[in-house]
């Protein structure tokens, strides 16, 4: 009995395990793992809080993070990169080969524009700066959708429209005027303290009318990295139950699985254990009834009683005993 409710215990815990196990994993894989250093997708619709009129779009979806520090700050650039794939490309391209690294603003309007990208910028001559390049230009790529938006980040270029090549700036406001004749291809999305206070950074004005826009101070990109690809998570099969696919992922997937063979096998094997004690004792009761007959047989007062035997079996057992001890002799 003690065994048997020990046993009954055993089954119990395992039943309930299973039960658990089977309700937690299918959370986990709904929680779905979470990359901490991924920050949160800024809202699609963040043109249109500008311009009621633009419609949502597919290609104001942020793709590709680039972070700039500068010696005034940092800021961090969501590119459009289905919305502008070509200026987006040669902008990440120039970034990956380190381009941008140290090069200065060279064009300050407070309340419109901070320009870069030019490597003139990086010799003591601030007269040349604004007219260099990487050496190699793209075509003009506008969008209906991507407008001049505070922080919106575009190509600058000559007065032909497809000289852009490495020179960029940012808006400080919204700046819809030049709409449609200039590639915006990424957004601020951190750092727009930093946008601010570059642009209100003291230029050299009228007294130097040549770099009437030029910032007197130095203010340098000191790095210009790549941050983080956004890439939309990968979703389950449909119709699909999440603990059977694991949400997507295909570790938690084989976690519960292999959670459930274990219990499973731990089952069956106490079942199997159960099923062979039980017949060893009835193995073990048979041949202690076996031995108990056998004694009982062997026993000549208990002929009469022994399964098996009739009156004449036991009037001979008397007999014998009879003649035995000398009775019925004369």
């Amino acid at each position: 009995m003690h065994r048997s409710g020990g046993m009954r215990g055993i089954l119990a815990v395992l039943t309930a395990l299973l039960m658990l196990t089977a309700g937690l994993i299918p959370s986990m894989a709904l929680a779905g793992p979470v990359d901490i250093l991924a920050p949160e997708q800024p809202k699609a619709s963040s043109q249109d809080d500008t311009n009621n009129s633009t419609p949502q779009d597919p290609m104001l979806k942020i793709g590709t993070l680039v972070r700039i520090v500068t010696n005034w700050g940092t800021m961090l650039l969501g590119m459009y990169d289905d919305g502008a794939p070509i200026t987006v490309s040669n902008f990440l391209n120039l970034t990956r080969s380190g381009f941008y690294n140290d090069l200065k603003f060279h064009r300050i309007i407070d309340g419109f524009v901070i320009q870069t990208g030019d490597p003139n910028s990086k010799d003591n001559n601030p007269y040349n700066d604004g007219y260099g390049g990487s050496g190699e230009t793209i075509p003009l790529e506008v969008s209906s959708n991507l407008t001049h938006i505070d922080g919106a980040v575009g190509m600058a270029r000559s007065s032909d429209p497809n000289s852009a090549s490495s020179q960029f700036y940012v808006c400080d406001g919204p700046q819809h005027s030049l709409d449609g004749n200039y590639a915006v291809f990424a957004v601020v999305i951190e750092g727009m303290d930093t946008v601010k206070k570059i642009s209100a950074a003291p230029t050299y004005g009228y007294k130097r009318p040549a770099l009437k826009d030029h910032p007197i101070d130095d203010i340098i990109m000191t790095s210009v990295t790549i941050q983080y690809n956004w890439t939309e998570p990968e979703k389950p099969k449909e119709n699909m139950p999440y603990f059977l696919t694991g949400g997507g992922d295909p570790t938690v997937g084989l976690l519960f699985w292999l959670g459930l063979g274990a219990l499973f096998l731990v089952l069956v094997v106490l079942i199997v254990r159960r099923v062979v004690r039980r017949r060893r004792a009835r193995m073990v009761a048979r041949g202690a009834d076996d031995v108990y007959e056998a004694e009982v047989v062997d026993d000549g007062y208990g002929a009469v009683d022994g399964p098996g035997t009739g009156g004449p079996a036991g009037e001979e057992g008397w007999q014998g005993r009879g003649s035995e001890e000398g009775y019925g002799t004369e």
